[in-house]
Formats: C-alpha cells, sequence, structure tokens
C-alpha cells in the first residue's frame, strides 16, 4: 500500500459536529453551502471562532468551481440560515472578517451569534450621542400617533371589505406604478440575483409577497434602507392574511406613508 502523498498531523485539528451533516441530509443545508461552511470551519482561528476571507479567495480555495457571485450568494444563505454572521460586504473586494456560530473555542465556549450582535450593537451605540428618552421631543407621540391612524386607514382601505370610491380595485395605484417602472426597465423577480445581504432580504421579502417586479422595492431600498423596509414588511405580517386584499400593494402604500 503507497503512503499518502502528504503528511497528516494528529495534533492540528479542529471539532466539526455531526449536526452539520445532518443539516446537510435534512435539507437545511445545500451541499455548496455545506462546503463552504466547513471550509470556514477549518479556516477559523480557534481562539475567537472567526473566519478571515474575501470572495475572490474563497472562489480561488474552491479551484474556481464556484464564482465570486455564486459565493457571495451563498455566504449570503449561511448568514440568513444563521449559520454565520458577517457585516455588510456592498462595494468591498478586500478580506473580512466572517463569525461562525456555535464554533468551540480553544477556551471550551462556543461562539453565541446573538452575544456578539448585542455587544457590537452597544458598543456602536455609544459611539454615538443620541437623545435619552427624556430628551425626545413631545411631537413624537403626536407623530407615533399619526403613523398609527394612517396604517389602520391603509388597512380599511386594502381589507376586503372595502372598495374602490371609483369602483376600481385598490391594486391600481400599485399597478399604474409597476407599468410605469417596466417602461424604464423591468427587473423580474424570477431570476433576480442579489448583490448584497440587504438586497438579498429585498427578494426574499417580494416572493413572499407575490410581487414580479423588484424595481420599487430596490427603489425603496436606495430611498428608505431595509430597517424602514423591515418595518412595513413586519406590519403586513401582523394582518391576517384573510383581511388584507392585495398585500404588495398594502406593503408599498406602507413605505409611502410619512416620506
Amino acid at each position: 500500500m503507497e503512503n499518502l502523498p502528504f503528511k497528516i498531523d494528529n495534533n492540528d485539528y479542529v471539532k466539526l459536529p455531526r449536526s452539520i451533516k445532518t443539516a446537510l441530509v435534512d435539507g437545511h443545508l445545500r451541499f455548496e453551502e455545506y462546503a463552504l461552511l466547513v471550509w470556514l470551519w477549518l479556516n477559523a482561528n480557534p481562539r475567537n471562532g472567526r473566519s478571515q476571507v474575501s470572495y475572490a479567495g474563497l472562489s480561488k480555495d474552491f479551484k474556481e468551481k464556484y464564482s465570486k457571485n455564486m459565493i457571495n450568494r451563498l455566504m449570503l444563505n449561511l448568514k440568513r440560515k444563521k449559520w454565520v454572521w458577517f457585516a455588510v460586504q456592498q462595494g468591498r473586494r478586500s478580506s473580512f472578517h466572517v463569525d461562525i456560530s456555535n464554533y468551540p473555542l480553544s477556551d471550551g465556549g462556543f461562539v453565541n451569534l446573538e452575544t456578539r450582535l448585542q455587544q457590537k450593537s452597544s458598543r456602536s451605540e455609544s459611539d454615538t450621542s443620541g437623545q435619552t428618552v427624556a430628551e425626545v421631543p413631545a411631537e413624537v407621540s403626536e407623530v407615533r400617533q399619526k403613523l398609527k391612524d394612517d396604517k389602520n386607514a391603509l388597512v380599511e382601505r386594502f381589507s376586503f371589505t372595502s372598495e374602490n370610491q371609483n369602483g376600481r380595485s385598490s391594486n391600481n395605484d400599485n399597478e399604474n406604478e409597476n407599468k410605469n417602472n417596466r417602461s424604464t426597465g423591468r427587473r423580474p423577480v424570477r431570476g433576480f440575483v442579489p448583490k448584497s445581504y440587504e438586497e438579498q432580504r429585498c427578494w426574499e421579502i417580494a416572493q413572499e409577497l407575490g410581487e414580479k417586479d423588484m424595481t420599487f422595492i430596490l427603489s425603496a431600498l436606495r430611498k428608505f434602507g431595509l430597517p424602514r423596509i423591515e418595518e412595513a414588511y413586519r406590519s403586513v405580517r401582523d394582518q391576517p392574511e384573510h383581511k388584507i386584499r392585495k398585500r404588495g400593494a398594502y406593503f408599498n402604500s406602507l413605505l409611502n406613508l410619512n416620506q
């Protein structure tokens, strides 16, 4: 029997949980995501459970079997499924740090992504001098009440029991806007390739709302940012499905409140 073409160092190893294999077998991970996660796991720093990577570097590590765009999508999928976390990489080409969920640390502990995110959030808040609760202007409560009233009015407008005064569907405004968007360049939901975590999330929301075109939500992303989109989507989800007739139109109208 011939010797292996390389020497296995039994003193150089990491703990790899079998639950990753279970996630693959049960369909929670695609094979490409599984392979990438294992690679990140093997390359992580055992002291902090963090791996330093770049999309171009990972593509080369896999002998360019996966393109940089493919690696980008796989990384976003792993982040969405909460196997890893990393900061937004839109427009960046350099390397970045990836925190790996439940990675076994050399001190006997494990990486807790929620704890790390809370720590990072606390540091970010301490770096900015925002208003205290006592300093919030009195007008804020009035604005919030108006927003609540506007949302209630929208629910009534898009409910199954309401009728448009002109005898038209309450989705007409949204349909007209989509037609205008299509005239300037249509971006179908089907086949859309996200280039960042924000675009990935918008794509998921568009699919869940049954939208056909990405133009409006991408425009809203640039105009309002992802937190505003997530807030509007939560408001849609909070309404019973049997109550809202056109969820996509209701979502778009929520985004346009108090511009």
